[in-house]
């Protein structure tokens, strides 16, 4: 398998290691996606992030020309190096969010590549002229509910590295069906302690190309 053709998760290390809530399966509906232009063009964040979103584009055919549809493509640069999202808007009851799928990330060796796992995570957002914030759900909030046996949704705790199955200690991949994850996200929409104030992202628009 040729690792070019691999879907390769970004921000890899920290989605393994925790931090966001994790599904194998997509958070939205097509039906229930929106684009908004508001969120294109190019933004930079607090912590020198830059982030280039614009609208993606689909093949209509063999010497066709490309048709825009409703999906963002987000190109995500730090440090570290520049990772790819495929990315749908989609909105439950008054709040928008975003589902983030990986696209492509650079580097990685075939070995590497061919062990990787894409996934979806979600963030709401908040959109205003010349400015986003992207707040990511929590997985710590989400671990302290499954340990406390407060939620039923169907999912996979995956030890840390250096622990065993049996430990506290653990992340958390949801298994769960589109429509249950919409209804765990609508049951604590308002609950303060969802949403992770480490990984809240405030982007102001700027004028790079």
């Amino acid at each position: 398998m040729n690792a070019k053709n691999i879907i390769l998760a970004a921000f890899m290390t920290v989605l393994l290691g925790g931090c966001f809530v994790k599904s194998i399966h997509p958070f939205y509906r097509e039906n229930e996606t929106v684009f908004n232009g508001d969120l294109l063009g190019n933004w930079t964040g607090r912590d020198s992030t830059t982030w280039k979103i614009e609208q993606a584009t689909r093949s209509k055919g063999l010497f066709k020309p490309t048709q825009a549809v409703n999906v963002y493509r987000i190109t995500y640069t730090e440090k570290k190096g520049a990772s790819v999202f495929s990315v749908h808007l989609f909105k439950l009851n008054n709040h928008l969010y975003l589902d983030f799928y990986p696209e492509e990330v650079e580097g990685g060796t075939d070995m590497m590549t061919t062990h990787l796992v894409p996934m979806h995570t979600v963030a709401r957002v908040e959109v205003s002229p010349g400015r986003l914030v992207i707040r990511w759900f929590n997985e710590e909030w989400l671990i302290g509910l499954f340990k406390q046996n407060k939620i039923r949704i169907a999912h996979e705790k995956i030890p840390l590295e250096g622990t065993s199955p049996s430990d506290a200690n653990f992340q958390v991949v949801l298994t769960a069906s589109t429509d249950e994850l919409q209804k765990f996200m609508l049951k604590y929409a308002d609950d303060p302690k969802a949403l992770s104030n480490d990984y809240t992202y405030e982007l102001n628009k700027t004028t790079l190309k």
